[in-house]
């Protein structure tokens, strides 16, 4: 809930300009958004990594609705990982599918998402593609397994999510293709015919899951 609340907030200019100005909203949200700017992403990761963390980056903001906002969303992406670079970071960065262009064409998907891929093999870097609600896990899964995975085995791994009944088989698959998995409890508000509805079973699928992989 806290998840969607926070994206919700992050695409609504009234509600943004607010936090940024009132002291009390913008230390709340500084607990879950390292800054503004790239730069304050950067000067958090190197905090991070001065206490021995690798940092992983995410620019907040999911499902654009044009083919410009997805090739934005891009060379947003693809200037992030160029700065980490440069600055010598101990960091890699996290993808919304759904924010390069899923909902518009799986094909443009497909190739921004190789563009930013690429980038990230040039530096030996990595990218992980963040799970969505579970409207979204067939498709990104597929997505990662079919058009993603074999060229940039390396470079690229997903989120699974333990709310989701589906996902201890989920991770069984993502081992037998040695692929690598963050495992979350996963924060969307789902139905109970696919998430289970209470915590103490989340917690205990997250335990299951964690002990296979």
């Amino acid at each position: 809930m806290l998840r969607n609340t926070l994206l919700y907030l992050s695409n609504q200019p009234r509600v943004f300009k607010f936090v940024r100005n009132n002291r009390l909203a913008k230390h709340f949200a500084s607990r879950f958004v390292a800054g503004e700017t790239v730069d304050d992403a950067l000067s958090v990761a190197r905090e991070l990594n001065a206490k021995g963390i690798t940092a992983s980056l995410d620019l907040l903001g999911e499902s654009v609705t044009t083919e410009k906002e997805a090739r934005a969303a891009r060379d947003a992406y693809i200037t992030l990982l160029d700065r980490i670079q440069q600055a010598g970071l101990q960091a890699n960065v996290s993808v919304k599918l759904t924010a390069m262009g899923l909902d518009i064409d799986h094909e443009l998907c497909v190739a921004v998402m190789q563009d930013v891929l690429g980038r990230a093999q040039k530096y030996d870097s990595f990218v992980r593609l963040d799970m969505e609600s579970s409207a979204y896990t067939n498709i990104t899964l597929k997505l990662f397994e079919d058009r993603l995975y074999p060229a940039y085995k390396a470079n690229v791994g997903v989120v699974l999510q333990s709310s989701l009944y589906r996902t201890f088989a989920d991770v069984e698959h993502m081992n037998a293709l040695r692929a690598r998995v963050r495992l979350c409890k996963g924060a969307y508000k789902e139905p109970a015919t696919v998430a289970y509805p209470a915590k103490s079973d989340v917690d205990a699928n997250y335990v299951k899951c964690m002990h296979e992989l």
